[in-house]
Formats: C-alpha cells, structure tokens, sequence
C-alpha cells in the first residue's frame, strides 16, 4: 500500500488491493480483499459497499497491511483470520489443521439426512471421525444430531486441541470424545 496517501477511504483500500493480489496472483482477488477488510472493520461484506467512502483509521489500515501481506504470499485467508465457516457454524482453523470446504458440507448434509433415516427412532447412536482435524465434520453432525454421541480421532495433538475448543464452542463437547492416534487403534474396541 503507498504510504503516502493521505486518505484512504473503503473504495479506494479495496480496489487497490485487488490489483495488487491479481499482480500476485490470487484469483480470488476481490472477494479475499473484500473479507478480509471486513473482517478488520467488524462488519459484513455488505457495509463495504454501503460505506464505499468511510476513510480508514490507521490502526485499521494497519491491521489489513499486516492481512494483505500474508495473503500476498498465498497463506489462505482462513489461516490468516483463523476461521472459517462451515455449516453456518464457525470453526477456528490453524495450521495444524485443513480448512473445511465448502464441497464437504454435502456429505455433512447426506449423513445426516441417512442417519435421520435409518436410525431416527434410536435413543443414541455413535459416530466416529478419523482425522478429524478442526472437527468441522463430526462437530456439524452433532449439532444437527441430538441423539449421536462423536468420537474424533487425529494423529495431531495441536488438531485435537483445536478440534476440542470448536467443540466447547458449539457447545456440543459433553456428547464428543477426543482421541490422538493413528486411524482407527484409539476407538478399535467400538462399535459405530
């Protein structure tokens, strides 16, 4: 960003940003620019628009440099805010962990459409989730599952962590257990 702009309002920050991450490379040049100002500002993506001339404050600009820097290296955007949405649901993300995709959200939405079908009158069931990672998968089933107890197995005690704080979050950690190993070893003696 030039230092020596005296203001930059919204409009002028965003559309200075997205040539620079196209002259980086990015193709999602303005929707990464887009959430991560509004991120910084607090607000939805909508209010970027509706307050196209709102001047920026320099500790805001200061935090957006420090964003535009890390995704000008190509650190994903959910590394660098250190969440991402999935399933309505927000799940901190780190490095340790893959960030969820969007695609994943119709198998989340297939298995619970399958488990309501075969095991609706069930007073419980249990559901296993090897690499569970950031506990997107197993921790979105749960919350459309009331009946389902998860077990989460990874081979990261970092993902594990993570994967236990979005639980606690999601307020669905009293019905989740949480396993570091390899595979299936940790929960072998089950039945899911």
């Amino acid at each position: 960003m030039e230092k020596s702009r005296d203001v930059w309002t919204i409009s002028s920050l965003l559309n200075w940003t997205i040539n620079y991450f196209k002259s980086k490379g990015i193709e999602s040049a303005r929707l990464d620019a887009e959430v991560l100002l509004s991120h910084v500002l607090g607000q939805k993506r909508i209010y970027l628009y509706v307050h196209f001339d709102e001047p920026m404050e320099a500790k805001e600009l200061a935090k957006f440099r420090e964003y535009v820097a890390k995704r000008a290296r190509h650190i994903p955007v959910a590394y660098i805010l250190g969440q991402r949405e999935f399933m309505g649901f927000d799940f901190k993300v780190t490095k340790d962990t893959l960030i969820p995709r969007p695609d994943t959200e119709i198998l989340v939405e297939n298995t619970i459409a399958k488990v309501n079908e075969n095991f609706g009158d069930k007073q419980s069931y249990d559901i296993v989730d090897i690499g569970t990672g950031s506990g997107a998968i197993i921790l979105s089933l749960l919350k459309n599952l009331p009946k389902a107890k998860g077990f989460t197995v990874d081979i990261s005690a970092n993902a594990v962590a993570v994967a236990k704080e979005n639980a606690q979050n999601l307020q669905v950690d009293d019905r989740c257990e949480f396993f570091v190993g390899d595979l299936f070893e940790p929960v072998k003696d089950k039945v899911f």
